[in-house]
């Protein structure tokens, strides 16, 4: 996949992604985090997830997104690339990242969070618009450069242009004013 949005762009809109997670977690009492089956959109059917839950799976995406950076500038595919294009995998890395993180306190979680959103924010922005754009440096069935990479693990369909937050929650507003009825 080649970039859509350039590395300046992208870093603009993962700070909105990460302002609005931020506003989120201010806004929100710890029982409200923690409220079983409060995620209504986005998810497989069997799924009835608390709002950490949600943190636990939209950090899977971004530590995975940085490791795939440094196995780029390693020479070296990283296994999420593949994943991404497949269904099941894909299901997988979904389901995986949040089990992963069940066991966390409330607190790991959000500190969690904030280490993974700095890491993947200065991750990019280290990154030369050069290396932005250049190629795989490895076989791929398809064209790709690093910036389509990352599009492709951060931005999936249905996604907005890296913004997954909305895909879970379309208005915090809403979202907060139903956990408070």
């Amino acid at each position: 996949m080649q970039a859509t949005a350039n590395r300046k762009k992208a870093l603009e809109l993962l700070g909105v992604e990460h302002e609005a997670v931020r506003a989120l977690i201010d806004n929100l009492t710890e029982e409200e985090m923690t409220r079983h089956d409060t995620i209504e959109y986005g998810l497989y059917a069997d799924q009835e997830l608390s709002f950490k839950d949600l943190l636990a799976h939209l950090i899977t995406y971004e530590v995975y997104a940085i490791e795939a950076i440094e196995a780029w500038t390693q020479g070296q595919r990283h296994w999420i690339t593949d994943a991404m294009r497949s269904p099941a995998r894909s299901r997988e890395v979904h389901y995986g990242g949040i089990e992963q993180r069940r066991g966390q306190t409330l607190a790991e979680t959000l500190a969690e969070w904030e280490q993974t959103q700095t890491n993947l924010m200065r991750a990019i922005s280290d990154l030369t618009d050069e290396a932005w754009y250049s190629p795989a440096p490895y076989e791929d069935s398809e064209a790709s450069d690093l910036g389509g990479m990352l599009e492709a693990i951060l931005v999936a369909p249905p996604r907005p242009m890296y913004r997954h937050l909305p895909v879970h929650i379309p208005d915090s507003a809403a979202y907060v004013r139903k956990l408070r009825q």
